[in-house]
């Protein structure tokens, strides 16, 4: 299972709204949900990061730091197609 977890520090409201709507119209779920599949998890995290690599995004341990929409889009597309 690849885990996702969008981490809640320093990030703009209106901005993890796009960022999991992004999640959703890619893998139809949403906080605390996994695909039907088994194959993703979405957690919603602190995770403690520096302010200045907010916003931050994980897959299992890979940190991906100043996403955005579509960046978020891009790896979870990158993953679905293994």
């Amino acid at each position: 299972m690849i885990r996702l977890e969008l981490c809640t520090d320093q990030l703009d409201p209106e901005l993890r709204e796009a960022i999991l709507e992004v999640i959703y119209e890619e893998l139809r779920i949403g906080p605390g949900m996994v695909t039907a599949d088994g194959d993703f998890e979405l957690v919603l995290k602190k995770c403690n990061e520096s302010l200045e690599d907010a916003p931050c995004f994980k897959i299992n341990d890979a940190l991906f730091a100043h996403v955005t929409p579509e960046r978020v889009r891009q790896l979870i597309r990158a993953r679905k197609r293994r």
